[in-house]
């Protein structure tokens, strides 16, 4: 069977601007069509190693849980590691300063913690002399807590640094998305009493 010749190619490419050059570089209207979509597709991947997470994207417990861990590292950064206290920890001390004479049953319960941890807690700052305990001149039995002048200083230290730096860093949300969040959040907490956690 005779050899068929190959088909000539040109030698050259169409020149720019050409019929055949528009022809060869404009997209089908599907192609165009899949591109536009992939575009306009939301990001569904974990801030972080890139994994589908499309499944959880309406779980407020996950996100809440990726939330925490930029939260919480900021926490640790300015606070946990340079004045080696707990969240929890922290948390009392403000709550204290903001409720003078508050009770560790009041504190327990508005935390979820347990009384020993609250104990243990209390104890860290008195060693401090952030906080002093007081017995109740009502009843023996119980005691109130306060902070002293030093844990006052602190704690307004502490949570105006936690604040600036949250403003600071997560730029990704306006000041009125952060203001709105923290009020679903709290709006959240509160279905506590609802469900009888």
């Amino acid at each position: 069977m005779p050899n068929t010749p190959a088909k000539e190619m040109p030698n050259e490419l169409p020149a720019r601007g050409s019929k055949a050059s528009k022809t060869a570089s404009k997209p089908s209207a599907r192609g165009a069509k899949h591109y536009a979509d992939i575009k306009a597709a939301p990001d569904v991947s974990t801030p972080e190693g890139r994994l589908n997470e499309a499944p959880l994207l309406g779980m407020l417990g996950y996100q809440l849980a990726q939330a925490s861990v930029v939260t919480v590292g900021n926490y640790q950064e300015l606070v946990g590691n340079p004045y080696g206290l707990r969240a929890a920890e922290y948390t009392m001390l403000a709550l204290i300063d903001a409720n003078p004479g508050v009770s560790p049953a009041q504190l327990a319960k508005a935390l979820s913690l347990s009384a020993p941890y609250v104990t243990a807690g209390l104890d860290k700052l008195c060693q401090k002399d952030w906080v002093v305990r007081e017995v109740s001149t009502k009843d023996g039995r119980k005691q109130h807590v306060s902070t002293t002048e030093q844990g006052k200083a602190v704690a307004t230290e502490l949570t105006n640094t936690v604040l600036e730096s949250e403003r600071a860093r997560f730029k990704n949300l306006t000041q009125a998305e952060k203001m709105m969040l923290a009020e679903l959040l709290r709006k959240l907490a509160h279905c506590r009493t609802l469900i009888g956690l």
